[in-house]
């Protein structure tokens, strides 16, 4: 026998032996970090991507029901009224289910601060508008000069696509207009010059389920991107969101509204989907 040739191939083989070990061992250590991180508490993982949120967290019902909703068609009487001489009926471009009102003469708004400005506006809706205490502040729109306030049921308001309604494009029918809002119109002072409103009835839709978390719903952003490590969130809120229209029909999922200093992203609180109305998409 050839000692040294025996040796060498001993050597060899044990070599490649310890290789094929240390792969197992590195492919075993390898899934179980993969496990440790999937078991990582989320509170964890939106820290360690320092994710702030924690004093944005609203209190909330876990379990939730769709909701439908018909546009509502306003009477002769309801287009008619009106508590101020100063506001007008916009008989050519108003519907059944859509009112466009002007004002004869710009109503000064608070330009320094906004929340001055909302408050005004809202005390105008409770004064001039039909049901205007079912409606409440959502959105405004520095650029176009507009203030977008939605309807609320239960406490929860309906959220919507502010842009479906500015391009007229995407809107097929008068129906497909963002519903259960009113849109106030500011000049290029911030004064307000005209409004348009519309309506719904909502009726309660299916039984009671259990909805994600607002932790969960921003562990959603997180995992595609939306949201992406330090940013800030500025509001979290739980509303509705419609999911399809049937007809002169929509039907609405709880949906959590984030806001982050860069977008507003809605998840819907039964699915996870995501829909996004400004800021970073897919």
């Amino acid at each position: 026998m050839d000692w040294k040739k025996t040796k060498s191939i001993f050597i060899l083989t044990f070599l490649v032996l310890n290789l094929f070990l240390g792969y197992q061992l590195y492919q075993k250590n390898d899934i179980n970090n993969i496990a440790r991180l999937s078991e990582q508490p989320l509170e964890e993982i939106l820290a360690d991507n320092k994710i702030k949120y924690e004093d944005k967290l609203p209190k909330y019902n876990s379990k939730q029901t769709l909701i439908s909703a018909q546009r509502y068609k306003f009477t002769p009487e309801e287009k008619a009224a009106s508590k101020s001489k100063e506001i007008k009926l916009n008989k050519e471009t108003s519907t059944d289910i859509t009112l466009n009102y002007t004002l004869s003469k710009p109503m000064d708004l608070p330009k320094k601060d906004s929340k001055d400005l909302i408050a005004s506006l809202t005390k105008f809706l409770e004064e001039n508008v039909n049901r205007g205490k079912e409606y409440t502040f959502y959105k405004w729109d520095k650029e176009k000069n507009i203030v977008w306030f939605n309807q609320t049921y239960l406490n929860k308001q309906i959220f919507f696509d502010t842009q479906n309604f500015e391009d007229q494009n995407k809107a097929l029918s008068d129906y497909e207009a963002p519903s259960g809002m009113v849109k106030f119109v500011l000049d290029d002072k911030g004064n307000l010059t005209k409004y348009t409103q519309t309506y719904l009835i909502i009726y309660t839709q299916g039984g009671f389920q259990e909805i994600i978390t607002p932790k969960k719903a921003l562990g959603r952003l997180l995992d595609t991107a939306h949201i992406t490590s330090g940013d800030h969130v500025q509001a979290i809120k739980l509303g509705y969101f419609s999911l399809v229209l049937v007809g002169d029909s929509q039907v609405y999922a709880p949906t959590w509204l984030i806001e982050t200093e860069d977008g507003q992203y809605l998840v819907n609180a039964t699915d996870s989907s995501i829909q996004v109305l400004s800021g970073k998409q897919d």
